[in-house]
């Protein structure tokens, strides 16, 4: 999987894209390395910020190629997201992931590229670039480690994996009905189970919910780095999904030599414990969350 593509996500932050730009060419393969941008269209027309984003897309260097493309409309994130990879991942086998308001180390393309040839013949679903702020065990001895989850804030997976998923999920009120399957769904999280109902609802428009959904139901974890190659810089309230904090602040990988990858693709318990944190509601709103999917499932 040498010289996967990477694609870009962007839509009305100028100076986030400028800074992601100028991150991923701080890594030594972007020259070998070919680029897509996706760039979502205004909601309203002569939106200053999107006109910009259109101006730094046409004048990107430093990769062996650029391919812009711009939608003439706004569609969103999720369907951007959707029909960009659909289409680049056909083309090429597998693809990385990379959204505007993100910010990557020095060594993201080579550590991406590594653990997409690594796991590719594997029951691995997609890979991660960023981690959450986990408590490793001092006895661990890899540099990644198995989770039920999916990251959205810089990943790869493959062709035959991404169009695996059933964008529609149209086994959702079967799952729903069942408590065993909604607790197993849960254990990365007990937000994700909540996050699919928003989704069915139509009150969130989600990729990575049902990108989540659809390793859940194979079976197939994403691999995630014990540190991250990914920080997320729209934590500072200039993005639609994640709010101005701190709570995603995680230790960065400064240097990277061989490549301890884990071949055991169970969850670690102790990992996975500490990894839930960062994702688990408080109980006032798992409250809430367990009236909602009654309400759901009384309804059907």
């Amino acid at each position: 999987m040498d010289n996967t593509p990477i694609i870009i996500f962007a839509y009305n932050r100028p100076a986030h894209l400028v800074r992601l730009i100028e991150s991923l060419r701080k890594n030594p393969e972007c020259t070998d390395t070919d680029l897509y941008v996706y760039a979502d269209g205004a909601k309203n027309d002569g939106d200053a910020d999107v006109e910009a984003v259109k101006g730094i897309i046409n004048k990107i260097e430093g990769f062996k190629s650029v391919t812009p493309i711009f939608r003439d409309k706004n569609i969103g994130l999720a369907a951007n997201i959707i029909d960009g990879v659909t289409s680049t991942i056909n083309q090429h086998g597998a693809a990385i992931v990379l959204e505007d308001d993100l910010v990557v180390t020095p060594h993201f393309i080579k550590y991406m590229q590594a653990a997409l040839n690594h796991y590719k013949d594997t029951n691995a679903f997609s890979i991660a670039g960023y981690t959450p702020p986990v408590d490793i065990p001092n006895d661990y001895k890899y540099d990644t480690y198995a989770v039920m989850r999916n990251c959205s804030w810089g990943w790869a997976t493959w062709q035959d994996r991404w169009n695996k998923v059933d964008w529609n999920v149209k086994d959702f009120t079967e799952f729903f009905a069942d408590d065993n399957a909604v607790n197993d769904f849960n254990k990365a999280g007990n937000d994700l189970s909540t996050m699919l109902l928003k989704q069915q609802k139509g009150q969130i428009g989600s990729w990575s919910i049902r990108f989540c959904y659809a390793s859940f139901r194979l079976q197939m974890p994403t691999i995630y780095p014990v540190k991250s190659f990914v920080i997320n810089g729209g934590a500072d309230g200039s993005g639609s999904n994640v709010g101005n904090t701190s709570k995603y602040q995680t230790v960065t990988m400064d240097t990277l030599n061989e490549i301890r990858f884990c071949d055991d693709l169970l969850p670690h318990p102790e990992i996975l414990k500490s990894f839930r944190k960062t994702y688990d509601t408080s109980l006032q709103r798992r409250i809430i969350n367990w009236w909602k999917r009654r309400q759901w499932n009384l309804g059907r």
